[in-house]
């Protein structure tokens, strides 16, 4: 099988593309030779009513350094992101080949002297992938960007977005909040993710800009955002899960749910039941994923419940993997700020929280609802606290 090729060098040594051009366009460009970015052998142009118009080497070309299977959508979102960081004056290639790591970055540039490598990601592929090839890049002094393409963009409305374990692989941290990337090549359209909060499992609350590249500039990239204003879309949402979680038995969990509940039952409590501090919003559960209540009732019940009033309360660090830029939230430092916000525990030094409140299981469901509602009312009270 021929290998194909959607960019190669013309004669003057300027990496050209068929894609902006129109059909009596490409049978002028026939008449030019071009050559292969990698291996320099001569390609011949290859177009048609069924097929995307690219480069062909020959059938007994020696190439091995050619990728094949790429899908339209990522060869052209590579070139238009190649063509938008170029007319902004950067030193940008596609695909350059880096020895040092054996790798090959959809997009090499060089910014404010800074080594970034832009990875157009439209397929899944596997976590282990995903960080063998950014942690190369780190280890090269090469900051990995990964911009998504843009069916892995999954939203309700303009406040609710689906992150699924693979998309979570991809969430950057800076400027205090979450970021995420995706490009829609068809459209030419960036759009960034941010100030994410989540309530558990898949369901985020988001703010997002979007933008045609040729109106947006690399640096606004990571430009700071603006705080989200949607804390009531959230606090509904989370009075509704809250709700759910009391009144609706659900049969099919997953195993981690089927775990806690065994937890649970073996200390003779119920999960609906669980006291309202069980259920609360960390900033680091949209890293996290999965339930909060989980992990929060496991430190309640086994690391404060039984502690008397003035006790030293001291929760382990809960392992979380990092986003693509190192950040780990620490989810129990989290936690015990909240609880300090909601006079449950009091801060007595720098890292030192003694228990201030005693806090119990729920004897009736009517009793939980109650205990939701009072809960709800100081987190909507609280100021300056990002949740």
């Amino acid at each position: 099988m021929n290998k194909q090729v959607l960019y190669a060098l013309d004669t003057n040594g300027e990496l050209q593309s068929l894609y902006q051009l129109t059909q009596v366009e490409i049978e002028y460009a026939r008449k030019t030779p071009y050559f292969c970015p990698v291996c320099h052998e001569i390609l011949r142009i290859r177009s048609g009513t069924r097929t995307v118009p690219h480069f062909s080497h020959l059938p007994k070309s020696n190439c091995t350094e050619i990728k094949g299977g790429e899908t339209v959508e990522h060869d052209r979102g590579k070139w238009r992101l190649f063509t938008w960081l170029k007319n902004q004056g950067y030193d940008v290639h596609l695909e350059q080949y880096l020895p040092e790591i054996r790798q090959r970055p959809d997009l090499y540039l060089i910014a404010n002297k800074k080594e970034i490598a832009i990875e157009y990601q439209c397929a899944t592929v596997s976590k282990r992938e995903i960080n063998k090839r950014t942690l190369s890049y780190l280890h090269a002094g090469i900051f990995p960007l990964w911009i998504l393409g843009a069916k892995h963009l999954h939203s309700s409305n303009s406040h609710h977005y689906s992150l699924s374990d693979f998309t979570r692989s991809f969430l950057y941290y800076f400027h205090d909040n979450y970021h995420l990337y995706f490009f829609h090549a068809s459209k030419n359209i960036i759009c960034v993710l941010s100030n994410a909060r989540s309530t558990g499992g898949r369901r985020v609350f988001a703010n997002t800009f979007s933008s045609t590249i040729t109106n947006l500039s690399f640096a606004q990239l990571f430009s700071s955002v603006s705080v989200s204003h949607g804390d009531d879309h959230f606090l509904k949402d989370l009075e509704r899960l809250w709700y759910k979680n009391r009144t609706v038995y659900q049969s099919q969990v997953s195993s981690d749910e089927r775990q806690y509940r065994q937890y649970l039952y073996l200390r003779g409590y119920h999960f609906s039941l669980i006291p309202s501090i069980c259920y609360l919003p960390v900033p680091g559960q949209v890293q996290a994923g999965g339930k909060p209540y989980i992990w929060q009732t496991r430190l309640f019940l086994d690391h404060f419940f039984h502690l008397p009033i003035g006790a030293l309360v001291d929760f382990p660090f809960l392992k979380t993997p990092s986003t693509l830029n190192g950040y780990v939230p620490h989810l129990s430092q989290q936690y015990l700020d909240l609880l300090t916000q909601l006079n449950i525990i009091e801060k007595t030094g720098k890292n030192n929280y003694i228990k201030k409140k005693q806090v119990s299981f729920h004897k009736r469901v009517e009793d939980a609802l109650e205990d939701d509602r009072r809960t709800l009312e100081q987190l909507k009270n609280l100021q300056r606290i990002k949740i």
